[in-house]
């Protein structure tokens, strides 16, 4: 009995000097699904390459959420079936309007000029088919992006779950959309629906596969970050840069690593006058 194997495709984020986007290959019997695209064209054409070169077609990209690292390498596979829920589709379209033209300042030609997007519309609960094994997709709503989702396939007695950037492990996150309560009911979900010691979650930033210790980590994150902008006292709106980097010193202190604390640090200032309505001091 042939046992899908899962491997990792790692790409270049907009400004960190190495590797730190995952992506991933399923390989099938007889065929091959890839779930996300990374964010560089250079990139998702290498993830092409290693796909081909298991010598197996590619039926279809499966896409978690709408944020440009997942979805902008869908470029090197428009050929093929593209398949995300409506949420994501929109979500990306909307994250495309606003952040392509950072993307391209500092990509530059490794970003595509035309950008492109799920093209087969799923909703909660799809199900299909590839090389044998049946993969589900469940809407997880508003949590790290305004529409989070989950792929899903059974195999050997451990279930599988990709999960874009709903959990990632010990690398900073990102609250700019503005879901933190809704991102946190959703790890409790996750905690619930799934026998953890017989699930993995494959995921976009950190050292993969994990089952539930990234849960705890994540949860932990957001314990963390809830405690620092709860130290605030001074909530003045626009939110001075000063109190911003004591929200920043406070996750590294939780976290002391600049892995991706550009995320953490994107439009803080947003990120905590939004906060500042949903959490009392």
């Amino acid at each position: 009995m042939f046992i899908p194997k899962i491997h990792r495709h790692m790409g270049r984020f907009m400004v960190l000097p190495r590797d730190h986007v995952n992506a991933f290959i399923v390989e099938l019997e007889k065929s091959i699904v890839v779930v996300d695209s990374t964010l560089a064209t250079s990139d998702s054409l290498e993830l092409r390459r290693k796909a081909e070169s298991l010598g197996k077609p590619i039926e279809a990209v499966l896409v978690t959420h709408g944020h440009p690292d997942h979805y902008g390498g869908l470029v090197s596979f428009k050929d093929l079936p593209r398949f995300g829920s409506q949420g994501c589709l929109e979500f990306a379209h909307r994250e495309d309007i606003k952040k392509s033209p950072t993307a391209s300042h500092y990509l530059g030609d490794d970003w595509p000029t035309e950008r492109y997007f799920p093209n087969e519309i799923i909703p909660d609960g799809f199900n299909i088919t590839f090389g044998g094994v049946k993969f589900t997709f469940k809407d997880l709503g508003p949590a790290e992006s305004d529409s989070d989702g989950m792929w899903i396939f059974e195999s050997d007695g451990i279930t599988n779950v990709f999960i874009g950037d709903t959990v990632a492990l010990r690398c900073h996150c990102f609250f700019r959309d503005g879901h933190y309560f809704q991102w946190l009911d959703v790890l409790n979900r996750l905690e619930k629906e799934f026998d953890l010691d017989k699930t993995r979650f494959w995921f976009g930033h950190g050292e993969v596969p994990s089952s539930k210790e990234v849960l705890e980590w994540q949860k932990g994150y957001h314990q963390a970050f809830l405690e620092a902008v709860r130290k605030i006292e001074d909530r003045t709106i626009p939110v001075p840069r000063s109190i911003q980097e004591q929200v920043i010193a406070d996750m590294q202190k939780f976290l002391p690593t600049e892995t991706t604390l550009f995320l953490l640090d994107y439009e803080m200032d947003i990120t905590l006058a939004d906060m500042y309505k949903k959490v009392t001091v």
